[in-house]
């Protein structure tokens, strides 16, 4: 008898141990998808709201952005390297999704943001990144706009001023001398940040990109997504 209620004192911690793990379980959700190169954030962000403007829609804000996947790529087009490279990039990787099989990732919105709204207006900025691929979307906005989006989402982007081939350090006031005033480049992240339906920053892409990776990616992300 003594040994019968000694044994069932055993069980019954060993039972309410098994259901404390099990409930620990239930509460975290679902696995964290693995990925290659994205870095996927604990807990998607929300970002700084925003109204960009786009040639043929008139404006482009966050609405625009829920119901589907978009990944935001910052730049100018006066770049001379690294939007160009980053642009191609996500044009082969569009273009291996559109053509690739069922199984793959569903097809992202691509936004090119311009972040040199002096120089880029909307025709130009929308015939630059339809060279590219037909479906990429061109923005921009004010600079105030676009200085508070890109603070809440992490990207860098500064002017930098060249003179006799010396890079021009500005003075406090930030006046820029005379001839110069649109002679400059643009220093800027070449990270690629994807948004998920719910209009939350979700993963970013840094660099280096290989499209056949991110796509991998892409597929991992959407397949372990709940709203």
């Amino acid at each position: 008898m003594n040994k019968k209620l000694s044994v069932n004192k055993l069980v019954l911690p060993l039972l309410l141990l098994s259901l404390v793990i099990l409930a620990a379980a239930c509460e975290q959700g679902p696995k964290a998808p693995q990925v290659e190169s994205a870095f996927v954030l604990p807990e998607a962000a929300i970002i700084a709201d925003f109204n960009l403007s786009h040639l043929e829609r008139g404006t482009y804000d966050i609405e625009d952005a829920r119901g589907k996947w978009s990944l935001l790529f910052f730049g100018y087009t006066h770049c001379p390297d690294v939007c160009p490279t980053e642009l191609f990039m996500l044009a082969e990787m569009m273009r291996a999704i559109e053509h690739g099989a069922e199984a793959g990732p569903e097809p992202p919105q691509v936004v090119f943001v311009s972040v040199d709204p002096e120089r880029d207006s909307l025709q130009h900025l929308q015939q630059y990144v339809g060279y590219y691929h037909p479906s990429f979307i061109g923005v921009t906005g004010e600079q105030s706009t676009l200085d508070r989006l890109c603070e809440s989402i992490g990207v860098f982007y500064e002017r930098v001023y060249y003179h006799n081939g010396r890079q021009l350090t500005l003075d406090e006031s930030g006046t820029v001398p005379a001839g110069l005033e649109a002679s400059y480049l643009i220093n800027h992240s070449a990270s690629v940040f994807l948004l998920n339906p719910a209009g939350k920053l979700h993963a970013i892409f840094t660099a280096p990109h290989d499209p056949n990776t991110m796509i991998r990616d892409l597929a991992a992300i959407q397949a372990g997504w709940r709203w």
